[in-house]
């Protein structure tokens, strides 16, 4: 029997990709006032992709790295690959404004939250985002702390960031749980499921990514059979 939900905040909670690129969008046109629409977005899509690099640069390398230093390590690379001058410390500070702005609790998880039973431990771990933050998150969609039984940020896990077997063993110690027990909810098969599927517990993949999910070889050839015809 599951007794705890345990959920990814970024992109599984709340709404991190489209507040992303939605505020690389806003602060290029502030910087950059006379770009085209098809630069804007080109250039839009290239900081995205530079974040994704340097937030796996983070989990594998730079524990201790923030947000704010993944954005200024993204911006700064993608301003030398574009030969661009630009001030990244502001670039940075105005595009974590922007960001904020933009990033809610996805309203059918917030909806899912308030639905679940009382008798259900449920957990949120975050990297690179302080407690505080994800408090303040929560409130926007009229969530409170009290609705989680702990909020884990990786930040008080000295050198620790997911994937992580140790914040869940810490999990499952603390609050004297088996793993078949736990169900780990996140949008990234590596830095989400994988440890939690290690450790023996039940796991639910969320992505906007995937048009066919194939969970066994056997199942592959009628799926690829479906679009080639």
């Amino acid at each position: 029997m599951i007794k705890s939900l345990i959920f990814d905040l970024n992109d599984t909670l709340d709404n991190t990709n489209e507040a992303i690129i939605r505020a690389f969008e806003a602060v290029l046109k502030k910087h950059f006032p006379a770009i085209t629409q098809s630069k804007l977005q080109k250039f839009a899509e290239e900081l995205m992709v530079f974040f994704w690099q340097a937030d796996r640069l983070a989990d594998l390398s730079y524990p201790e790295w923030t947000m704010e230093d993944i954005i200024k390590h993204c911006v700064k690379k993608w301003a030398n690959s574009e030969a661009i001058e630009i001030d990244i410390d502001i670039f940075t500070r105005d595009y974590n404004a922007i960001r904020k702005r933009h990033l809610i609790i996805k309203p059918k998880m917030a909806k899912l939250i308030k639905g679940l039973p009382s008798y259900l431990l449920k957990f949120i771990i975050s990297q690179g985002n302080s407690k505080g933050d994800i408090i303040d998150l929560l409130q926007q969609s009229n969530l409170a702390e009290s609705d989680f039984t702990e909020i884990i940020s990786t930040r008080l896990f000295k050198e620790e960031n997911k994937p992580s077997i140790n914040i869940l063993k810490y999990i499952l110690k603390k609050y004297s749980l088996k793993p078949e027990e736990c169900l780990m909810i996140g949008d990234d098969v590596c830095a989400d499921l994988m440890p939690a599927k290690i450790l023996g517990m039940k796991t639910v993949l969320i992505s906007n990514y995937v048009d066919e999910l194939s969970i066994s070889d056997s199942q592959l050839p009628p799926l690829i059979k479906k679009y080639i015809g």
